[in-house]
């Protein structure tokens, strides 16, 4: 976990006033599940689970309920709110750097082909009989 993910946390329970631990009682399933579904828009579902301390069907059973508990799960709505608010300002820049890394490995491996492909054309042109 690194530093903005942690300190989105810490500050999170802070706000609501919660000391996070595992228990099933509502307040802690509700800030949990509305932060898990909420870092989700940052972050693959696999991360947010170790994160968590959970496997990934988690945050996909999370993701399932949200519609849901929005609506009908006292106290959830405002927890949710309140993450997503936290997640765009923590983990935003957790997102440009991921897409930043993804597209330098893509030039990185496309400068490989080109290279690849310029040796395989004097190659060609160096063997090829002349046409007459």
């Amino acid at each position: 976990m690194n530093d903005n993910t942690k300190r989105l946390i810490d500050e999170y329970y802070s706000v609501l006033k919660i000391t996070p631990d595992k228990s099933r009682k509502a307040p802690q399933v509700q800030a949990r599940a509305a932060l898990m579904v909420a870092m989700a828009k940052h972050m693959t579902k696999t991360a947010v689970g170790q994160i968590f301390g959970y496997d990934h069907s988690t945050i996909v059973h999370h993701e399932g309920q949200h519609e849901a508990n929005l609506f009908s799960w006292g106290g959830y709505k405002d927890k949710y709110l309140l993450a997503e608010r936290m997640c765009d300002t923590h983990l935003k820049y957790n997102t440009i750097e991921n897409k930043l890394t993804s597209i330098k490995v893509q030039i990185k491996r496309l400068e490989r082909l080109a290279e690849n492909l310029k040796r395989e054309l004097v190659w060609v042109i160096t063997n090829s009989s002349p046409r007459t």
